[in-house]
């Protein structure tokens, strides 16, 4: 939700639809992931970029992609932008079970990439609260995102021609 609020305050008008989507379940079914994806495609929304964030709140080190080699090597192109603030590990992998559900082959799924080396020290223990969080490593990892869906929404993804 941060991402929209840092868009607004950098006074940036998006050139398409940004949508904050927020279900749970992904460990029990992935119901949420499952419905939101069947109600896309009953409207048959184009969704050309869906990014998850569920790999822990700690400081962001980059983004895993799910894409074809056109759109990868586009993102790739960006990596140098996210250099300077070392947040720039850029590689193909999965993008999260939350928006597996969304993939289409015209489509690109991101998953954010925070250190992991303090993730079980919180995750599924008596730790896992949001008090734990740190509230600066959020706000980095917030500011990542918001510069990925920035440059996605500014130069869009490459599109396959239709046969």
């Amino acid at each position: 939700m941060d991402v929209i609020r840092l868009l607004k305050l950098s006074d940036i008008n998006p050139k398409r639809t940004i949508r904050v989507v927020l279900f749970m379940n992904e460990e029990n079914g992935t119901r949420g992931a499952m419905k939101y994806a069947q109600v896309v495609a009953e409207k048959k929304e184009n969704h050309i970029f869906a990014l998850e964030s569920d790999a822990g709140g700690f400081s962001p080190r980059g983004f895993y992609f799910d894409s074809d080699d056109k759109n990868f090597n586009q993102i790739l192109g960006w990596k140098e932008l996210f250099k300077p603030y070392l947040i720039h590990f850029f590689e193909r992998g999965g993008s999260g079970a939350d928006i597996g559900p969304l993939k289409t082959s015209m489509n690109v799924l991101s998953g954010l990439k925070p250190d992991s080396q303090r993730y079980f020290d919180h995750h599924h223990s008596a730790s896992d609260n949001f008090d734990a969080i740190n509230k600066r490593e959020l706000e980095m990892g917030a500011a990542t995102i918001t510069s990925l869906i920035y440059l996605i929404d500014k130069y869009g993804i490459v599109k396959k021609p239709k046969l």
